[in-house]
């Protein structure tokens, strides 16, 4: 059986994706995208044995460095080795930074690959679209982030979104406007939604959820009502572009009109206790309302800390006296126990609400930081080895994959490009890599991932 998206076509018994690539794929080469898109919808994954359905990527935007944080050097050079010195965790012989202490005393459920690198550039682009899509993309070819495959996939569950992303989509990050954030050719029924606003302010509102004040909800409905009925006299045009436009319009009055979509975004139901724990600010509160969606229905959220890496307080540590101003004091004081304290209360919740072992959650990064610091005292861009880490579903926690060398310069043994990440977190979802294929430009089935999971990591 092979899997295009959510639909399951038949082929010869004993066809793996590969010979199938290889064969040229004659019988299904000549279907139309439209004609992909209107199988009748039969899950990718067999959800009778996948109990792993739901991932949760934070996704640290600017990069921290490894040095500093999860693979340090105690014993390099005082230019390479940094100002923190590292603590023990609960899993004997693995250290981390001394300021993620909470992170510390649950190593046991973390799994860090320390060996990750890519040779596409330095730009934060360039690893936000290997980290988001598997793929260093052109303009010319845009890839689908990894929210959108998901959602593809496995479809929607209930009235939500599959895939949405918090607070808000990446903006400027320097180098053009091609982040890994959108739907590509999946179309816009996989399109992310973007949350665009602030879940720790006080006067928090879904931009997205909250229709002018002359809209009633029986007006919504009307209206929907009115679309529909003119939707019928155009089926026999039907086109790719009007199926994702009926999907979209779905979406929209769902989330306009559903009580208890509404109330996925409402943290103001979560006790204060619960809400301190996350930690009062963006990212914590981001978190918990990650947890809120999955819970709800949501397939996979994506929770970006941050949406640029000018003038604030963010991982891009160049320590340059000006919009990138960003110090060992911001990691020290700000940024690493905002992390330490949201990501622990993440893990903790979805583990005592028996979830996490149903959802994969994912901490990435575009890349390193360079081994010697700058004359500044910061460190710049640098992919030639940086450190991300998984855990939850099926992920063997306890363990480091991959090592990198005296200095934290390049991996010292089994490096690991950024697509094999991505597919493990695929793996890990229980998506059968081997036999689900994306429908592609053209309408031609593709692979949607080239690469192969890391196998310890299960």
């Amino acid at each position: 059986m092979l899997n295009i998206g959510h639909e399951k076509v038949p082929v010869c018994g004993g066809v793996t994706r590969r010979s199938f690539l290889t064969a040229g794929a004659a019988g299904l080469a000549g279907l139309s995208l439209p004609t992909l898109l209107n199988f009748e919808a039969a899950g990718a994954v067999d959800n009778s044995k996948a109990k792993i359905r739901n991932c949760i990527t934070i996704f640290l935007v600017g990069s921290p460095g490894h040095l500093d944080t999860w693979d340090m050097k105690p014993q390099a050079p005082d230019d390479v080795r940094g100002k923190f010195r590292p603590i023990e965790t609960n899993v004997p012989g693995v250290q981390i930074c001394e300021h993620f202490p909470l992170m510390a005393r649950l190593m046991d459920r973390v799994a860090l690959v320390r060996s990750l690198y890519h040779n596409s550039g330095a730009s934060h682009e360039n690893g936000q679209r290997w980290m988001m899509t598997g793929q260093d993309f052109s303009p010319n070819n845009v890839q689908p982030h990894s929210g959108s495959v998901i959602s593809r996939v496995f479809g929607p569950r209930g009235d939500l979104p599959a895939s949405i992303i918090l607070p808000g989509k990446i903006g400027n990050t320097g180098a053009g406007p091609y982040h890994g954030q959108t739907a590509a050719y999946l179309g816009s029924a996989h399109e992310p939604f973007f949350l665009g606003a602030d879940p720790a302010s006080g006067d928090f509102k879904v931009a997205n959820l909250t229709p002018p004040a002359d809209q009633t909800e029986p007006r919504i409905s009307a209206r929907r009502n009115l679309l529909a009925q003119l939707d019928g006299l155009q089926r026999r045009a039907e086109s790719k572009s009007s199926q994702d436009l009926d999907a979209s319009y779905a979406r929209a009055f769902n989330l306009l009109t559903s009580p208890t979509t509404k109330m996925a975004f409402e943290l103001q139901h979560e006790p204060d206790k619960l809400r301190d724990r996350y930690g009062r600010n963006t990212l914590g509160q981001s978190c918990l309302m990650a947890r809120r969606l999955i819970e709800t229905g949501a397939r996979c959220v994506t929770v970006n800390h941050f949406d640029t890496v000018f003038s604030l307080t963010c991982w891009d540590m160049h320590a340059d006296g000006g919009g990138l101003n960003n110090t060992y004091l911001d990691y020290e004081r700000h940024l690493c126990p905002q992390f330490d304290q949201a990501f622990t209360a993440l893990i903790l919740d979805l583990e005592q609400r028996g979830m996490l072992q149903e959802t994969v959650v994912a901490v990435l990064s575009e890349m390193g930081r360079t081994p010697k610091l700058n004359p500044r005292g910061g460190r710049d861009h640098y992919p030639p080895a940086w450190t991300n880490f998984l855990c939850g579903g099926n992920i063997r926690g306890g363990q480091v994959i991959g090592s990198t060398d005296k200095l934290g310069a390049a991996p010292h043994d089994y490096p690991i490009e950024p697509p094999r990440l991505l597919a493990s977190i695929y793996h890990g979802m229980g998506i059968d890599l081997e036999t689900t294929m994306m429908p592609g430009l053209g309408g031609r089935p593709v692979r949607f991932i080239e690469a192969e999971p890391i196998p310890e990591l299960f």
